[in-house]
């Protein structure tokens, strides 16, 4: 099975997602990392040299070349803006949903995002928000500690597999 993870930049994928991997002893993938890797540059290089739409193209390709095993998929915070990428992610589908508030506290001291430098986390939350609620199979709070909302999902999961 598949879990990927949709959110907000600063939402707390990759942190959540490496916790939860480990849990349920799955491989861990974060989709920006994979296209660095592949793309022999960062991210905020690809947007620089090539834009936006051709970094799209690179995370949609990558979606198309995740192993066929049982992984956690931290995606990055755009993977919603091509409906394409719906179709591509067989398996459950996990919203983090994060208060404004505390992303735009967590992002202080993290890199600035590409996106960020051209619009604000307001705005980047209100152009994407019914996106994530559209793409999501389950919305799950990320508010608390990494692993308490580690805990909420597989709550979730265990209910999934009792259906």
């Amino acid at each position: 099975m598949k879990i990927f993870l949709i959110g907000m930049p600063g939402s707390g994928k990759s942190t959540v997602g490496r916790l939860l991997a480990n849990k349920l002893n799955y491989t861990f993938v974060d989709l920006d990392g994979m296209i660095e890797r592949h793309a022999l540059m960062f991210i905020d290089e690809i947007f620089e040299k090539f834009g936006e739409v051709k970094f799209r193209e690179l995370e949609t390709e990558s979606l198309k070349n995740l192993p066929d095993c049982d992984l956690v998929v931290s995606c990055g915070g755009g993977i919603i803006t091509k409906k394409e990428n719906k179709t591509l992610m067989k398996g459950i589908k996990v919203y983090l949903d994060t208060d404004i508030e505390i992303i735009r506290k967590r992002l202080e001291t993290d890199y600035i995002r590409p996106l960020l430098k051209k619009k604000s986390l307001d705005q980047l939350y209100n152009e994407r928000y019914l996106k994530y609620v559209d793409f999501a199979d389950v919305m799950i709070s990320n508010e608390k500690s990494p692993e308490e909302t580690v805990d909420l999902i597989m709550n979730h999961l265990s209910k999934e597999d009792k259906k």
